[in-house]
């Protein structure tokens, strides 16, 4: 299992990563500097935000198609066989 599928199937998912993100944010504006905690998250969110992009939702990835192309063709008029040249010795 793709570790992006694993981390939406434990909940934490594009949604999640925004509005913890959108979080982070509005703490880090309040304040003159940043503490380490904000930081760390901010690095951790950038992580799970690059193993969630690189690994598309289950049935959303690529999907075969078989196409079948089942055309008659042109009828043609029987021509003459031909036959092979006489070779002489």
């Amino acid at each position: 299992m793709p570790i992006g599928e694993a981390l939406r199937k434990q909940g934490l998912d594009e949604h999640t990563i925004a509005d913890t993100y959108a979080q982070v944010v509005d703490n880090l504006k309040g304040k003159k500097r940043a503490g380490s905690n904000e930081k760390l998250l901010v690095e951790i969110l950038k992580e799970c935000t690059r193993q969630i992009e690189a690994t598309p939702p289950a049935g959303e990835g690529a999907i075969q198609v078989k196409l079948v192309h089942n055309v008659e063709r042109p009828k043609r008029a029987a021509t003459p066989e031909k036959t092979a040249p006489k070779t002489t010795k």
